[in-house]
């Protein structure tokens, strides 16, 4: 890499990690390394593109790092996965905090390079926990493995904020042992209490492939559940059982149109706009009806 270029990027991770991103414009950035705009942009056609960069710079490093931590034979079972954690707590403590303060996530939509850039960041975060999970608990915890890397990652999200927001004079290598310790304890009592998982390979198999869901595979996952969930809130009303039919015709009406290889938006709309009329169904519907008019402008 050369000189030049190294020292952008430098400047943007610096600039984007205090100001954050949408705050730092390109011109900030030359003036901060003493060249014109132009020759900025001979490295980097737009910001966008300067921010992918840093972050594909920082996946790489995180990953060849716990790669060399694995590679220490020396090291017990119990001895990686405190160094494990303690890899990661260091390198966003360090190196890498801008990333949550420099942008905001947000679902990946067609065209949007840092949508997507964002969700496949965070998917890389969490089957790194997840690997190192694995490797510590083997395939008893399969069951609950994706509840566990929440935890995991909530655990060191909160601590870490204290640090480095407060001041907070906590020691890394004690607080990756005292994750270490809680973990032990989280996985003993999911496995002897043979508790249900929240968070199934179903519902986190976007984040397993890193690639985002399709708005027709989030309909297809989420919206049986919806109608279900409607349904039981129907059988539950304070309203004439004659009333109660008449929301589950209408419920049925929705279920099959949504069936239909060309649903029709004059129907689906009615039927949304009665249901609606009932205000405990107004969350259900306002669920179906973002998915519906997404669907049908597509």
């Amino acid at each position: 890499m050369s000189i030049l270029k190294n020292k952008i990027i430098e400047s943007a991770e610096r600039m984007f990690a205090e100001k954050g991103y949408e705050a730092t414009s390109i011109q900030d950035i030359a003036d901060d390394c003493s060249i014109a705009k132009g020759s900025l942009y001979k490295f980097f056609p737009s910001k966008e593109d300067l921010y992918i960069e840093i972050m594909e710079v920082h996946f790489a490093r995180i990953m060849e790092d716990s790669e060399q931590i694995r590679e220490r034979t020396g090291l017990s079972p119990r001895e990686l996965f405190v160094e494990e954690i303690r890899h990661q707590l260091d390198y966003f403590l360090n190196r890498g905090l801008f990333v949550a303060n420099s942008l905001k996530e947000k679902p990946a939509i067609p065209g949007d390079k840092l949508g997507l850039l964002m969700f496949r960041k965070r998917a890389k975060l969490l089957n790194y926990n997840r690997g190192v999970l694995q490797r510590r608990y083997g395939e008893a915890l399969e069951p609950h493995i994706w509840d566990a890397v929440m935890i995991l990652n909530a655990m060191a999200k909160e601590y870490l904020h204290l640090i480095k927001m407060f001041a907070k004079p906590i020691s890394v290598p004690a607080l990756a042992s005292y994750f270490a310790d809680r973990m032990d304890d989280l996985v003993a009592g999911l496995l002897s209490r043979k508790a249900e998982p929240m968070l199934t390979a179903d519902l986190m198999k976007e984040f397993e492939s890193e690639r985002p869901e399709t708005l027709q595979e989030a309909i297809e996952r989420c919206g049986a559940l919806v109608l279900e969930q409607a349904a039981s809130t129907i059988r539950e009303l304070s309203v004439p059982n004659a009333r109660k039919r008449e929301l589950e015709q209408l419920l049925d009406m929705l279920r099959e149109e949504g069936e239909k290889e060309a649903p029709r938006r004059f129907l689906v709309t009615a039927l949304l706009n009665e249901l609606a009329t009932e205000h405990e169904l107004e969350p259900y519907v306002a669920r179906m009806r973002r998915w519906a008019m997404q669907m049908l402008r597509d």
